[in-house]
């Protein structure tokens, strides 16, 4: 996995253009905890207050699901502490002291995102679509030279699990 990381990190840092640029400043800003928490809970809060049960699930599901992400996130980072490629450019660099790579972050909110909202649509063309966004913000991370590609995936991983997990759970407890 290490090499696979190595090669699409050198293929990120070769001038990845003007698109890319933008995926990266998206990806650090669109996809932040702080940005979609607050955002599901006002979904949350308007469907309650509006009577729209799709809405609140939403925002529920949401609120649930990018917060159980980051506390699951937080704990692996802790406890792993990969180092991120622009410190140090090695992809096999665990055990290091405050190191907080893997798995990333942005990554597991976004698909958290993408997982809540896909939940609660009756489109699955939505839901392709949310996913797709997903990859692509969460993979600016990876241009951004903040994440190898494995703690992208990991963090996508994460956050569609724990997010899925959580909208069944909430639907059992209704």
């Amino acid at each position: 996995m290490a090499g696979l990381d190595l090669i699409v990190r050198n293929f990120c840092l070769d001038d990845p253009g003007p698109v890319a640029q933008a995926v990266k400043i998206a990806g650090r800003y669109g996809i932040k905890r702080h940005v979609l928490i607050p955002a599901f809970a006002l979904c949350w809060a308007a469907g309650s207050h509006r009577d729209l049960p799709a809405m609140k699930r939403a925002g529920k599901v949401g609120v649930t699901g990018v917060v159980a992400t980051a506390l699951v996130s937080e704990v692996i980072k802790r406890n792993l502490c990969r180092s991120r490629p622009c410190d140090c450019g090695d992809a096999g660099e665990w055990g290091t002291e405050g190191a907080r790579s893997f798995p990333s972050g942005h990554a597991g909110s976004a698909f958290a995102a993408a997982t809540a909202i896909a939940c609660t649509v009756g489109d699955r063309r939505i839901g392709a679509g949310l996913f797709l966004t997903a990859g692509v913000l969460a993979g600016g991370r990876v241009y951004a030279d903040r994440h190898w590609t494995s703690d992208v995936v990991a963090g996508a991983v994460l956050g569609t699990a724990v997010t899925a997990l959580a909208a069944w759970w909430l639907g059992v407890r209704r």
